[in-house]
């Protein structure tokens, strides 16, 4: 993130020299332990494209344990790392962009919302004129709102819509076969099955599945949710070998980030484990995640790498290596209480209630920040309530700790996110 000029003073003194300057703002927020955004800093922020873009706007990152963070995060509708939008010179949100795409499609997306910004539009009017139906949208427009980080909306753009029934809306009057390809996926996972015709759902995921431009440019969906699409649909099996076919091309496609490809090695053995046993494809997937970690040097790659090959080998079945990768990781990563969180999801696993709760509290007391500190005391509260619930000394310190915590956070503990963790107490 070095080479990217990031503006300093407050988000308000960024928006006065952005009208100042006539120039658009990009906004980050985000954590320094988030995985997803470790991964938007190795793999979109450290492109030399993504720099150059840069020095077309004013970059603005916003670290959820920075003083105030979380009551201007309410203010602006941010909530899950990463945020990433595109605000207009007067502070109008262009539009959100999805932090799973890799860097090339990143930047690609970028350049089309501010080409969008240019000619007058944003993606709040793009979406009024698609379902009033007023005006016909640019190509443009329609490749926006297909990139719109719906995800992320905190409802700035849906309002009060129904997501599921705004993104077949969307679908039905798209001109766009991309943009309506793209949001087709958004919409079937939107719909999480509910009322979906199984046989059409299937048709329109193969078309998806078996082009290979077409898959490749939606890859940030189908990594992270093919199998999700594919048990909402019929064809089954067809759909298994389409998606694995792309797959196994983006496991090896030497473009692609070492994260991405391992994603692409992960989704291949889940998709097998729809369809058959799995047990061939265990070796595959520890030998990649091997050679993927020895390769490793950045950081900010490695962090988010370290998270996807601990997925990838549970699911694999190899609980026991995975553990390993999270033991011998917690030395040399500079957000080590992220991976104690893990460790005590592999301790539950095993039944392992002494090792859930030690782990816990290592994370809570080896937190940084007053954000990250204040949900890791929470997590850790609420595991020694559920299950150690006669332990009252122990949970007597642990309440001393978060109320250190809250104290610590100050009049931040009561906004966004880490109002949310405390409503969970209270509950």
């Amino acid at each position: 993130m070095a080479a990217i000029e990031w503006q300093h003073g407050g988000l308000d003194a960024v928006f006065a020299l952005a009208r100042e300057q006539r120039r658009p703002v990009f906004l980050y927020w985000g954590a320094v332990w988030c995985p997803p955004c470790n991964r938007v800093k190795a793999d979109i922020f450290a492109r030399d494209e993504f720099i150059a873009r840069s020095r077309q706007v004013l970059c603005v990152h916003v670290d959820g344990d920075s003083p105030g963070a979380q009551a201007l995060a309410e203010r602006y509708k941010l909530r899950s790392y990463p945020t990433l939008v595109l605000y207009a010179p007067d502070g109008g949100e262009i539009t959100r962009l999805p932090c799973e795409l890799d860097g090339e499609l990143f930047v690609a997306a970028l350049d089309e919302a501010l080409a969008v910004h240019g000619a007058g539009s944003s993606a709040a009017p793009a979406l009024q004129a698609a379902l009033s139906g007023e005006r016909t949208l640019s190509a443009g427009e329609w490749s926006l709102l297909s990139h719109y980080s719906w995800d992320t909306d905190e409802g700035q753009l849906l309002g009060a819509r129904d997501l599921a029934a705004t993104l077949l809306a969307l679908v039905r009057v798209c001109d766009s076969a991309d943009a309506a390809a793209r949001l087709g996926l958004h919409a079937q996972l939107a719909a999480a099955g509910k009322d979906v015709d199984a046989a059409a759902n299937a048709g329109a995921l193969l078309a998806v599945f078996a082009d290979a431009r077409l898959a490749r440019s939606n890859m940030d969906i189908l990594g992270n949710s093919g199998i999700n699409l594919i048990k909402h649909a019929s064809r089954r099996e067809e759909l298994v070998a389409a998606l694995g076919g792309a797959a196994a091309q983006w496991a090896d496609d030497f473009w692609l980030s070492a994260s991405d490809r391992l994603t692409a090695v992960r989704l291949q053995m889940r998709l097998a484990r729809l369809v058959a046993p799995t047990q061939g494809l265990q070796e595959q997937v520890r030998e990649r995640v091997e050679q993927a970690l020895a390769e490793s040097t950045d950081p900010y790659e490695r962090h988010t790498l370290v998270n996807t090959a601990v997925s990838a080998l549970n699911d694999a079945g190899l609980a026991a290596q995975a553990e390993q990768v999270l033991l011998a990781e917690l030395p040399r990563s500079h957000s080590p209480y992220y991976f104690m969180l893990s460790l005590a999801s592999s301790a539950k696993r095993r039944g392992d209630t002494a090792g859930v709760l030690e782990w816990y509290g290592k994370a809570a007391q080896a937190a940084v920040g007053p954000a990250t500190r204040l949900q890791w005391s929470v997590t850790y509260l609420l595991s020694l309530l559920d299950l150690a619930p006669q332990d009252s000394a122990r949970i007597a310190q642990a309440k001393l700790a978060l109320e250190a915590d809250i104290a610590a956070a100050g009049a931040d503990a009561h906004h966004q996110r880490n109002r949310s963790q405390l409503q969970k107490i209270s509950a």
